[in-house]
């Protein structure tokens, strides 16, 4: 990080920049091309970051806190909603002991999936993928090939459709620099979990 840019970021005020962290993490769920996001923050981030999007249709939901960090799913409810009822992800998430197709009692069973997995050394949720609305095929080629041997990475290993995944990749990467823009243009942050996806000769 060059001086410039550190002194730049320490002359915003604290709730910018954790616009600007939010931003810059989940852009793609702030533009609605993806589903969910997650986010690290320190601990009591939490409060701070369902303060920015009190008055947006991001929903946080708390995955797992130690006293030191906090892990954070930043999710759209309608996406989701639909997301969870492709016939591929319920089948998957059957599976993985999940009863039912809505998003609560999957978040309720994904929280406690994650915390014996991060608090007691239990296997790591595999199903989180399939909840960040990666491939099923994806995270299940993740799984048999220990996460190894893959055909692309980016926001995820790609063991199927690699055109598809990089287009993906491509929407992703034009979200979050369309919402950090955004951000440091000054747009309420409301407005920012509103506009959609612009074209990419239309982002200042």
């Amino acid at each position: 990080m060059t001086e410039k840019v550190k002194h730049f970021l320490e002359s915003l005020s604290q709730e910018r920049r954790w616009e600007l962290e939010i931003a810059n993490r989940c852009g793609p769920v702030l533009k609605a091309v993806k589903a969910a996001n997650l986010l690290a923050v320190p601990s009591g981030g939490w409060q701070q970051v369902c303060g920015i999007l009190k008055d947006t249709p991001i929903i946080c939901h708390l995955l797992y806190a130690d006293g030191q960090r906090e892990i954070l799913y930043l999710y759209r409810y309608h996406n989701l909603q639909c997301h969870l009822k492709q016939r591929q992800v319920q089948e998957f998430l059957s599976a993985w002991g999940y009863e039912a197709a809505e998003p609560k009692p999957v978040l309720h069973r994904l929280s406690y999936r994650y915390q014996r997995y991060a608090g007691a050394g239990e296997p790591f949720p595999h199903e989180l993928g399939v909840l960040l609305q990666y491939p099923v095929e994806d995270v299940e080629g993740f799984i048999a090939h220990k996460g190894q041997d893959w055909l692309a990475s980016g926001y995820w290993k790609v063991y199927g459709n690699v055109r598809e995944a990089e287009e993906t990749f491509a929407d992703y990467d034009q979200a979050r620099f369309q919402a950090v823009t955004e951000v440091l243009s000054g747009w309420p942050f409301s407005q920012v979990a509103s506009a959609g996806l612009a074209d990419s000769s239309q982002i200042i």
